[in-house]
C-alpha cells in the first residue's frame, strides 16, 4: 500500500504506519461514503474493461491530489485496537517482498554455495507463514522451465521462510566442517573433567611449594567462597581434602558417561532388533571401525573413483546376448508411465522431514509444506521420462567416505555413500509395487499406501513362513525355466486370490516409521524377476 501510494503521490512523504493510520481513520470515521470511496478506488487503481481515453480520465486524477492532501492533514486519533485486516495486508507484502529477494538470490547463487537451511519448529506460526506462501508460490512457478529452476524457486522459498520466522541460517554455505559425533551432553561432561584434572595438577604444584603467581591466583579461585586463606596453617590439610574431593567428582562424572553410553547402546541395539536383526549381528561381530588417522588425499580419491565410474569398459559380447535379446523381443512392452501430482503427494508424505539432504540443502519438508509444487513436480517429471534426459540436479549428490578399516589414506579403503536431493526420491518403491498389484488383480482396489502397509505388516508378523512366502513369490512372479504348462499352473493361480484376500482383509497397526526392509524386498523381487525373465536356457 505504500509503495503505491509513493508512486501516485511521489511529492508526500508519509511512513508506513502513519498511512495505515490515516486510512483506517478514513474508513471508521465516514468521511467520504460508499460511492465517494468507490470512486477513489477506481480513480486509484483504473480498471482495464474502462473506455475512457488518458485525456477522459485527466480531470478525474486532478481532483485526487486535494483528496489526499485533506486525509493527509486531517487530525487522527489512532485506535489501540490495530485493525487486524490491515495488519494482514501489511505482514502478506512483507511476506511477498521477502520471497521475491530469496528467490531472485537463490537463482544466481550456485548449488554448493547455498546457505545451510535449519530445522524449524513444527509451531502453528510456522505452519502458517508456510501456508501463506503456497499462493504466493504459484506465479513462480507456472514461469518453471525445467526441475533445477522450480528446485531453486522452492529453495527460495524456505529461506524466505526462515527469514520471516527470524530462524538463524548459517551463512557459509553448505562447505562447513563435519559436526562431531560425540553427543552434546558427553562433550560437557568431558569439559568438566578436564578442567577438574587441570585443577589438580595446580593444587598439588603449590602443595609441593610451587608459589608462582599463576598458579596461586588458580588456588584461590579453588578456594573462593570458603572462608580458606592460602596462610592458614593446616593449609596442606584443605589441599589434600579439596584434590580429594576432585577425584571423587572426576569419577562420578566418568561413571555417569559410562551409564548413559551403556543405556544408548541398549537402545540402539533394541531398535536395530526390531527393525533389521541381521544388521545388528554383523556389527556385533565385526568391530565399529573409525578413521582416526589422516584423510586421504583429495586427488587421489577423485582419481581412484574416476578410474572406476569415468572408465570406459568393454563387456564380452558373447552369442548369448543374441540370445537374451531374441528372448526379449516378444516381451509386452510396459505401458507408459503417467506421473500425476497425488503420486508426488503420496511419494513424499511418508518421506522424514529432516533427513539429510542432497548439494541442493532441501528438506523433504518443504516439498510437503509447498504443496502447490506437486503439479508442477508432476508435470517436470513426467516430461523428463517423455524427454528421457535428466537434469544435472538429479546427478549430482554430496558423496561421503565411511572408511572400511584402519587404513585411512588408501582411497579404496573407503566406502561412498551419496545423499541426492528429495525430488529424486520423491517417487518411492510404493508406486511400482502397487502397479504389480494392480495387474496381477485388477479386481482388488486397494491405495498404495494401505498396500505397503499391509506388506510390511504380513513381513513383520510372521503370518507365512519363509517356505510360503517363497511359493507365494514363485506363484506371483512364475520362473521362465519351469516345464508346467498353463492348464498345470492354472490350478496355482487360484490359490493366491484367497491369499491376498486374506491379507488385504487383515487390521493393520501402521508403524510410523518407514521399514527399510521392505524396500530392499522390493527391490530384490524386482531383480529377481527381470533376471529370471532375461536368463538363457541352461544347456
Amino acid at each position: 500500500m505504500h509503495r503505491l501510494f509513493a508512486e501516485l503521490e511521489p511529492s508526500l512523504t508519509v511512513t508506513e504506519q502513519n498511512l495505515a493510520d490515516r486510512v483506517r481513520y478514513i474508513l471508521r470515521s465516514n468521511i467520504f461514503d460508499v460511492a465517494e470511496l468507490e470512486r477513489l478506488r477506481r480513480e486509484a487503481v483504473p480498471s482495464s474493461d474502462e473506455n475512457a481515453t488518458a485525456e477522459d480520465a485527466a480531470p478525474q486524477m486532478v481532483e485526487q491530489p486535494a483528496n489526499v492532501d485533506a486525509a493527509v492533514n486531517t487530525p487522527v486519533v489512532v485506535d489501540s485496537n490495530d485493525d487486524v485486516t490491515v495488519a494482514q495486508e501489511l505482514e502478506l507484502e512483507h511476506m511477498r517482498s521477502t520471497l521475491e529477494e530469496a528467490i531472485v538470490e537463490t537463482c544466481s547463487t550456485p548449488l554448493e554455495n547455498r546457505p545451510r537451511l535449519p530445522r524449524i519448529a513444527l509451531s502453528k506460526r510456522n505452519r502458517a507463514v508456510v501456508r501463506a506462501l503456497n499462493p504466493m508460490l504459484v506465479t513462480y512457478l507456472e514461469a518453471s522451465r525445467d526441475l533445477c529452476e522450480t528446485d531453486s524457486i522452492l529453495f527460495g522459498a524456505a529461506l524466505a521462510v526462515c527469514r520471516i520466522i527470524s530462524a538463524k541460517v548459517s551463512t557459509a554455505g553448505r562447505a562447513t566442517g563435519h559436526s562431531s559425533a560425540i553427543p552434546a551432553w558427553r562433550r560437557r561432561i568431558e569439559e568438566r573433567i578436564a578442567k577438574a584434572r587441570a585443577l589438580i595438577g595446580r593444587l598439588i604444584c603449590f602443595r609441593s611449594g610451587n608459589n608462582r603467581p599463576r598458579i596461586v591466583g588458580t588456588v584461590r579461585m579453588a578456594f573462593a567462597g570458603t572462608n580458606v586463606s592460602l596462610s592458614q596453617p593446616d593449609i596442606t590439610q584443605k589441599l589434600t581434602e579439596r584434590i580429594d574431593d576432585l577425584k571423587q567428582r572426576i569419577a562420578a562424572w566418568g561413571k555417569r558417561i559410562r551409564r548413559y553410553t551403556e543405556r544408548s547402546t541398549r537402545f540402539n541395539q533394541n531398535s536395530l532388533f526390531q527393525s533389521d536383526q541381521k544388521r545388528l549381528y554383523e556389527s556385533l561381530e565385526r568391530p565399529m571401525v573409525s578413521g582416526t588417522g589422516p584423510a586421504p588425499n583429495q586427488a587421489d580419491t577423485v582419481e581412484f573413483w574416476r578410474g572406476l565410474w569415468s572408465e570406459p569398459v568393454n563387456h564380452s559380447e558373447g552369442p548369448w546376448t543374441e540370445v537374451v535379446a531374441s528372448q526379449c523381443a516378444g516381451i509386452t512392452p510396459m505401458d507408459p508411465v503417467i506421473i500425476t501430482p497425488d503420486d508426488v503427494a503420496e511419494a513424499v508424505r511418508r518421506a522424514p522431514n529432516w533427513k539429510s539432504p542432497g548439494l541442493d540443502g532441501l528438506h523433504h519438508y518443504w516439498l510437503k509444506g509447498f504443496m502447490v509444487c506437486h503439479s508442477v513436480l508432476a508435470r517436470q517429471f513426467q516430461e523428463a521420462l517423455n524427454q528421457k534426459s535428466l537434469p544435472s540436479l538429479f546427478t549430482t549428490g554430496i558423496t561421503h567416505l565411511v572408511p572400511k578399516d584402519q587404513g585411512t589414506t588408501d582411497p579404496s579403503k573407503y566406502r561412498p555413500i551419496t545423499a541426492k536431493g528429495g525430488e529424486t526420491g520423491c517417487l518411492a518403491y510404493r508406486a511400482r509395487m502397487h502397479r504389480l498389484f494392480a495387474e496381477l488383480e485388477p479386481s482388488l482396489t486397494v491405495t498404495e499406501q494401505n498396500l505397503a502397509d499391509r506388506v510390511r505388516y504380513i513381513l513383520r508378523s510372521n503370518i507365512f513362513d519363509v517356505a510360503e512366502l517363497e511359493r507365494l513369490r514363485r506363484e506371483a512372479v512364475p520362473s521362465s525355466d519351469e516345464n508346467a504348462t498353463a492348464e498345470d499352473a492354472a490350478p496355482k493361480m487360484v490359490e493366491q486370490p484367497a491369499n491376498v484376500d486374506a491379507a488385504v482383509n487383515t487390521p493393520v497397526v501402521v508403524d510410523s516409521s518407514d521399514d527399510g526392509t521392505v524396500t530392499q524386498e522390493l527391490e530384490l523381487e524386482h531383480m529377481r524377476s527381470t533376471l529370471c525373465n532375461a536368463s538363457p536356457p541352461l544347456s
